[in-house]
């Protein structure tokens, strides 16, 4: 009787000691993805942010200024 009572503690504690081992896996791979994520979404805005600075570079000073003048705000003399 005492034999069988153990086997069934031992049983239940494996039982445990897996979904416990489950728990963690699942918990280190979500981690992993959120990282994985967010290091593209970083690259993402690195890549756009080049373009937009590489666009900027390339535009002459008349242009430029004729182009941020549709973003000013116009002055009324005052």
């Amino acid at each position: 009787m005492f034999l069988r009572l153990k086997l069934y503690a031992v049983g239940v504690a494996a039982f445990v000691l897996a979904l416990l081992g489950i728990y963690w896996i699942g918990k280190r791979d979500g981690a992993a993805a959120v990282k994985a994520d967010h290091m593209a979404n970083r690259l993402e805005d690195t890549k756009r942010a080049k373009e937009i600075d590489d666009e900027l570079d390339s535009l002459s000073d008349p242009h430029f200024v004729d182009r941020a003048g549709d973003w000013v705000r116009k002055d009324n003399g005052q």
